[in-house]
């Protein structure tokens, strides 16, 4: 939900700065993600990536509420004795559904032609980008899930993605001070 209003505004600043537009050699996209025989398997298996989630976002109240510059000095005192909201966004993730996941494009999972159609549908919604970061082994997946997951992105998912976009001529100029 974040990645296009911030690849929009990267867009948007090179317009304003009087850059060409950029190719889509210039975005990244990461998503938890699992490919397995079927959709049902998918998405069970693919459900141990969120762990990642879940276990990585979790912080123990001190450490968020005390932070320099996150309340004010006379706040302080009483802060501890609160139990409200914390004021972290990512804190909404934790415990996330599969479903859920895969609708915000935090979790790409099914069969290949699902997991296909779900990067696909990404792609067309940010506006595009050259480099699909595949995260397939994390939390409880086992090595052989993971094995699986990894041979069915190779052979029946990537070879169907577009390849880059950047051709000699559309590639922006390095500045000779970064040769």
């Amino acid at each position: 939900e974040a990645s296009k209003p911030a690849f929009d505004a990267y867009r948007s600043a090179r317009r304003e700065s009087g850059l060409p537009e950029p190719g889509t050699d210039r975005f990244a996209y990461a998503a938890l993600c699992y490919v397995g025989d079927t959709d049902e398997e998918g998405v069970q298996v693919g459900s141990k990536l969120l762990w990642f989630l879940n276990t990585s976002l979790k912080q123990s109240p001190q450490m968020s509420k005390f932070l320099p510059g996150r309340n004010s000095p006379d706040m302080a005192p009483n802060i501890w004795r609160t139990t409200g909201a914390r004021g972290r966004p990512a804190d909404q993730l934790i415990g996330i559904t599969p479903e859920r996941a895969i609708e915000r494009g935090i979790l790409v999972a099914g069969n290949p032609d699902t997991v296909y159609k779900q990067i696909m549908d990404i792609y067309d919604k940010v506006g595009g980008f050259a480099q699909f970061i595949f995260v397939g082994r994390s939390g409880f997946l086992t090595h052989e899930e993971a094995n699986k997951s990894i041979r069915l992105m190779a052979k029946e998912v990537l070879p169907r993605l577009p390849a880059a976009t950047i051709t000699p001529d559309t590639a922006d100029p390095v500045p000779a001070a970064a040769q």
